[in-house]
């Protein structure tokens, strides 16, 4: 792979999860170092560390509240301490999501969900803006779901807090373009790796998972790999002249 950074850092916060375990591999393979956040996972994340070194960089991971904004401004500073220039940040994190029809949310429930992701990035945001500045710039990507195009049934809970967070990051780029950074958002669909594979291998579902895979035009589903690759492209300089932008990565789901 040709090397798309040099020096500085990557900040991913979910790092650890099915998805951003394979973005922190995917910048590591691409020259980049690599500071990333946990909740709880802490075997997970030595796994991951384990691989962003193998690839010839280095890793930070750190165990972050990412609702707390002071730990998640924490993590970041010590990334920049560290590194130096903070060139890329990613938003991979995201809670546990109950298939629930709306009338079955009560509003513990949905005030809990958008606690646990919108502010989550929008803390993740907050912290790294001032370094990015910085730094001359950067860029910023947020893994959303392609749900958002598309009202779902029973899956409120993931779509509205995405759609909420692609239009931070939708902000982002129209505000801190002048500053050099850029922001795009990457929208999944069925990927067979964290929450999505959770879903797809639950017993007794299978006849309506190969219901879904047979509706998407590819009838596949799609991997960690392809949402990483997506991700780095729109970190790289490859897409210096992209922003604002949603990349969706879902098999033609939107269609």
């Amino acid at each position: 792979m040709t090397k798309a950074f040099d020096g500085g850092v990557a900040l991913v916060a979910g790092g650890s999860g099915g998805i951003g375990s394979v973005i922190c591999e995917a910048i590591a393979r691409a020259g980049g170092n690599v500071a990333f956040s946990y909740r709880s996972r802490k075997d997970a994340a030595h796994q991951v560390t384990a691989a962003i070194e193998q690839a010839g960089q280095e890793a930070l991971a750190m165990a972050v509240d990412h609702t707390d904004p002071e730990a998640m401004k924490a993590f970041v500073d010590a990334a920049a301490e560290r590194f130096g220039r903070v060139h890329s940040v990613v938003y991979a994190a995201g809670p546990h999501i109950p298939m629930k029809f709306i009338s079955a949310i009560t509003p513990a429930e949905w005030k809990k969900i958008f606690d646990d992701d919108v502010n989550a990035a929008f803390n993740l945001v907050w912290a790294a803006l001032p370094h990015l500045k910085a730094g001359g710039g950067g860029a910023l990507v947020g893994v959303s779901t392609a749900a958002v195009k598309k009202v779902p049934m029973r899956d409120i809970c993931s779509a509205a807090p995405k759609a909420a967070i692609e239009m931070l990051f939708k902000g982002v780029a129209l505000e801190e373009g002048r500053f050099g950074i850029r922001a795009n958002c990457v929208a999944p669909g069925f990927i067979d790796a964290g929450l999505g594979h959770e879903l797809i291998a639950r017993p007794g579902i299978e006849e309506w998972v190969d219901g879904l895979r047979k509706m998407l035009p590819m009838k596949q589903f799609g991997e960690a790999a392809d949402i990483a690759e997506a991700v780095v492209f729109l970190l790289s300089d490859k897409a210096k002249y992209i922003t604002g932008q949603t990349l969706a990565v879902d098999g033609g789901l939107q269609l």
